[in-house]
């Protein structure tokens, strides 16, 4: 009976250690795989950085590019330059005549004479 319980006693302190061993196995395991997954969104975290800061550089390139085409002196040289434009010496004025007899006003006043289809198309014949 005494040999049953040492055997027992070994038997449960071998299965304990076998526990203990599996558990802490399985903590290395799951702390392994905790840090690939760490190392895995840095890896990512850190391309996303570059990326912008890639578009962020560009951004200050165009940004400048933009500024320096907007400036008026820049305009001036690229149509001189490139596309052989000079400078107007006279400019010219064309004055148009406006007819009074066509404003909204005076037509309100004139509505009763207006009827049937052609009044709507009077305005293609010059008339009132």
């Amino acid at each position: 009976m005494r040999k049953s319980n040492k055997n027992k006693n070994k038997f449960r302190i071998t299965l304990k250690f076998v526990a203990a061993l599996s558990v802490a196995v399985g903590l290395v395991i799951g702390l392994g795989i905790l840090r690939f997954h760490a190392a895995r969104l840095a890896y990512y975290l850190e391309s996303v950085n570059q990326s912008i800061q890639k578009y962020s550089d560009e951004e200050v390139m165009l940004r400048q590019e933009l500024s320096a085409l907007v400036a008026p002196i820049r305009i001036y040289s690229y149509c001189k330059e490139s596309l052989g434009m000079q400078k107007v010496l006279k400019a010219e004025t064309l004055s148009i005549r406006v007819r009074s007899t066509g404003l909204a006003a005076s037509n309100n006043n004139n509505d009763s004479r207006r009827t049937g289809w052609r009044s709507s198309l009077a305005w293609l014949f010059g008339r009132q």
